[in-house]
């Protein structure tokens, strides 16, 4: 699957969610998570190539495989936090969708600071 067929499934999807919100904002609103999962579903043998190449980098380093995990992790909050921050926002649901985003900024912080802690022990070890 090819970036041509994502756009214009998109742009399909949109076109049609504008046509009708005039009619049925509801339905509208339905067409336009139905794109979202499909589109998402269009992406994911893609994406899980790319976890398969991150997971084959990680057994080949001493101890990444954590770090591995960790960053595939924290995508998939990434990706999470922005799909349903996008659909409440689509949905005229602003507040909702920046607390969404802060969540899973925040999440993404919390997995992030062991990470940290290892980096900072490292350089308290070197530093005399």
């Amino acid at each position: 699957m090819g970036i041509f067929q994502i756009v214009i499934t998109g742009v399909l999807c949109a076109v049609l969610a504008i046509t009708i919100k005039k009619q049925s904002p509801e339905i509208a609103l339905l067409i336009t998570i139905a794109a979202s999962v499909l589109i998402f579903l269009m992406i994911l043998p893609m994406l899980a190539q790319a976890i398969g190449m991150l997971t084959n980098i990680g057994t080949l380093l001493d101890g990444g495989m954590q770090y591995v995990s960790l960053a595939l992790r924290v995508i998939g909050v990434a990706y999470m936090a922005e799909l349903g921050a996008s659909v409440c926002a689509d949905a005229g649901e602003s507040a909702i969708a920046a607390k969404i985003d802060i969540g899973g900024r925040v999440i993404i912080m919390v997995m992030a600071l062991p990470v940290v802690v290892d980096i900072v022990s490292s350089v308290m070890r070197v530093m005399p």
